[in-house]
């Protein structure tokens, strides 16, 4: 497929938009860009034959069936157009701000055995007009048709969503963070992470950082030794209500977690989220707002032994089963073994208890959600800053954030299949 169209409408020099960039991986992948340019609109892209296939979308995707959004096809955009997110520079074609709103992999409606036949398949339908799709992103899953127009010109599609399990009815583009970075739009354009500015206008240009820079900042940030001295700050949960698949249930009296698989290789596959593998004990925390029983994986109590942990739990108030982990920090943000193992008092150093998933939550049972629900709901129900921490997951490379981590010291990485309903479907690279 041929990008003239998208080179010829832009100034490289001025613009730090990608060039090209080939698909390394057995699946077709999508990407929807929020772009705040003339107009705020969403920037709908399918991976075909190493391009990616594309439409702007005035009002963003809807989940309702009963929504059909316009979509106006655009030029073609290269493969690597898929993780760009920050300022395109005045002066340049769609001068504005962008992020990555969702991305994941998508796969024609109709069954296929390989990435080339579904290929084939899916350049077949877009030149009859009618292109059905499943999407498994973030955001945004399940059956899409996009379907050509008649009357509103060549450029004209709709993008509409079938009537299956992911249909809502709810507004989806409420939720405005990058699944990349986590910035909104205001806040890329307040701290961009690619800028490229015209030497007319006297603004330097700056290159993005490095990606093992970036992974080394972010993991550092994430492992800070913990600000002990200030107060618990209670954050009450911002939870409407619970998703679809929570289950009304007692809470349980105990939790077996399941542990990570040590693997060589670290996965590579889109819809992996990746978390420090942290160097302590896992711990379940079951809690009925101050009654609060802290348990080993082999369901013996941390309640004396990891007091300070157990008093912050109880302040915390909540009716919520937490799976984690107890580490002793150093200074350096390091997690250390045996001085878990020796700990008696805060004299033996700083507990933390860094917490990845919540299992239970006001009554209901959550394990049957995907994990990047379960993270969604988990968010809010922890304080900002002292001894309870959530584990922060990462949208890096797991190779650069493996090779950031060993510099940092720390034990490695967990990645995490985020679409899964399993409650722990983990795998360690050590």
């Amino acid at each position: 497929m041929s990008l003239t169209k998208y080179n010829e409408k832009r100034s490289f020099d001025d613009t730090p938009e990608p060039k090209g960039g080939k698909s390394k991986t057995g699946q077709l992948i999508f990407v929807i860009q929020k772009h705040d340019a003339t107009r705020l609109h969403y920037d709908f892209r399918l991976e075909m034959e190493g391009v990616l296939k594309s439409w702007a979308v005035p009002k963003g995707p809807s989940l309702n069936p009963a929504d059909k959004r316009l979509a106006m096809m655009v030029e073609d955009h290269p493969f690597d157009y898929k993780d760009f997110e920050g300022i395109i520079p005045k002066g340049n074609y769609g001068a504005g701000t962008v992020i990555v709103w969702d991305y994941g992999t998508y796969t024609p409606i109709e069954p296929v055995r390989s990435k080339k036949e579904a290929e084939k398949l899916l350049l077949k339908q877009l030149a009859a007009g009618s292109v059905k799709i499943v999407l498994n992103g973030k955001k945004v899953k399940g059956e899409f048709a996009l379907v050509h127009t008649k009357g509103r010109g060549d450029s004209a599609w709709l993008l509409i969503k079938h009537r299956d399990k992911f249909a809502r009815e709810t507004d989806i583009t409420s939720k405005d963070k990058s699944v990349i970075s986590g910035k909104t739009i205001a806040k890329m354009e307040r701290k961009p992470d690619r800028v490229y500015g015209q030497k007319a206008s006297g603004v330097q240009k700056k290159a993005a950082a490095p990606v093992k820079a970036k992974a080394k900042a972010e993991l550092k940030e994430a492992t800070a030794a913990p600000k002990a001295k200030r107060p618990v700050k209670k954050k009450a949960p911002s939870i409407a209500k619970l998703p679809d698949g929570a289950i009304k249930r007692t809470m349980p009296k105990t939790v077996s977690p399941m542990l990570a698989t040590l693997v060589d290789k670290a996965v590579e596959e889109p819809g992996w989220v990746y978390e420090v593998k942290w160097d302590g004990y896992r711990a379940v925390s079951l809690c009925k707002t101050d009654q609060v029983e802290l348990i080993s994986r082999n369901n013996k109590s941390f309640n004396e032994k990891f007091y300070p942990v157990h008093d912050a739990l109880r302040a915390l108030g909540r009716d919520a089963v937490l799976d984690g982990e107890i580490t002793v920090v150093k200074s350096d943000g390091v997690s250390n073994f045996g001085a878990l193992q020796n700990w008696r008092s805060e004299a033996d150093g700083d507990l933390v208890y860094y917490v990845f998933d919540v299992l239970w939550l006001n009554g209901y049972d959550l394990m049957e959600l995907p994990l990047t629900k379960r993270r969604e709901l988990l968010h809010p129900l922890l304080p900002e800053e002292g001894i309870i921490r959530e584990s922060q997951s990462f949208d890096v490379p797991p190779g650069e954030l493996l090779a950031a981590a060993a510099e940092l010291g720390l034990e490695g990485i967990i990645a995490k299949k985020g679409d899964s309903n399993h409650p722990y479907l983990h795998t360690a690279h050590g």
